[in-house]
């Protein structure tokens, strides 16, 4: 079974429970905290949960842009439409299939003839 790759919380702030103005020292105590309590062993779930919020908080750099975005969330992703394919037969399309047929038979004898030999 193939190891699944942690994701990203929506809220750091909240999977770690501390304010969002906690200083450095109480991310860390909290981190700690949690890490103790739910151990990878017991819960590796809850405890890639709780790794992955602290990783975005631990650096400043990585806190600033964890705060950015939980305060204007990235844009949505573009929606792609779906292509609807139309199967069904109709009385036009085969009138209109005649007709194309009819005239590239007589295009083809007007540009492809055998020509003359003199004698």
């Amino acid at each position: 079974m193939p190891a699944k790759t942690p994701t990203r919380p929506a809220d750091p702030y909240t999977v770690l429970g501390i304010d969002r103005q906690a200083s450095e020292a109480e991310i860390k105590r909290a981190y700690f905290h949690l890490v103790r309590e739910y151990s990878p062993e017991n819960e590796p779930e809850k405890f890639q949960e709780i790794r992955a919020a602290y990783e975005q908080l631990r650096a400043p750099a990585t806190r600033a842009q964890a705060d950015l975005f939980l305060l204007q969330p990235p844009p949505p992703l573009p929606r792609r439409r779906q292509l609807k394919f139309d199967l069904d037969l109709h009385a036009e399309d085969i009138v209109n299939l005649a007709f194309e047929l009819a005239l590239a038979q007589l295009l083809l004898h007007e540009d492809f003839h055998e020509p003359e030999l003199p004698r």
